[in-house]
């Protein structure tokens, strides 16, 4: 009896033990698929250290605009979980969405976004991206390839497109104008919406640095 019952112990702790190893495994396998992605990206020049420092007016109105509640000047690593954890236990969470994910989807470079796969994906290399730079070098790295319409992909090519000029020189309602377009580059066409549009977008970056 005494010989079954440990016999049973020991199926009962491998069962944990399985339990426990399978989830770790795949974890295992998806960070080192998050570096694989990195590293990649750092070969073909996608992934290269983006300048830290001071932002631009044009940077800082894109910046607030579309990331105001998660935005980070330090470093924090793996705070994409931190928020994904928040989302999930608090009603307070900051809404939106961090630019480490903005940064991730642009060198993952696939349009399956529904898979459950891609999605955590993502999520590992933001996780990883996030240890490295600030929100602010996220933010350089991630603009580099935006697209703001009429075939104009980073801000210094929407700048020049659209006004002609280094996009450090856009003054607030320049800036706000290209704010606009990341999310709805149609409204190019549609001059009063689109200067509505960015009169909001100034008038909240304003109550923002206020």
């Amino acid at each position: 009896m005494v010989e079954r019952m440990r016999a049973v112990f020991i199926f009962l702790v491998l069962l944990v033990l399985l339990a426990l190893a399978v989830p770790a495994t795949f974890a295992v396998q998806y960070w080192l698929d998050g570096r694989a992605v990195i590293a990649r990206a750092e070969q073909r020049g996608a992934l290269r250290t983006p300048l830290a420092g001071r932002l631009s007016t044009a940077e800082y109105t894109i910046a607030m605009s579309e990331f105001g509640e998660t935005w980070r000047t330090q470093a924090q690593p793996c705070r994409t979980f931190a928020n994904l954890w928040a989302d999930l236990t608090s009603e307070s969470a900051p809404g939106g969405v961090p630019v480490s994910q903005k940064a991730s989807t642009s060198l993952l470079g696939e349009q399956r976004g529904t898979s459950v796969r891609w999605q955590v994906r993502r999520l590992i290399v933001a996780c990883q991206l996030e240890r490295r730079f600030d929100d602010r070098q996220l933010l350089r790295l991630w603009l580099e390839g935006a697209y703001f319409g009429q075939d104009a992909t980073g801000v210094e090519t929407a700048a020049r497109r659209y006004f002609d000029k280094s996009s450090s020189e856009l003054n607030s309602e320049e800036a706000a104008r290209l704010a606009v377009l990341l999310r709805a580059p149609g409204l190019r066409n549609q001059p009063e919406r689109w200067t509505e549009r960015a009169r909001v977008i100034q008038e909240r970056v304003a109550a923002v640095a206020r």
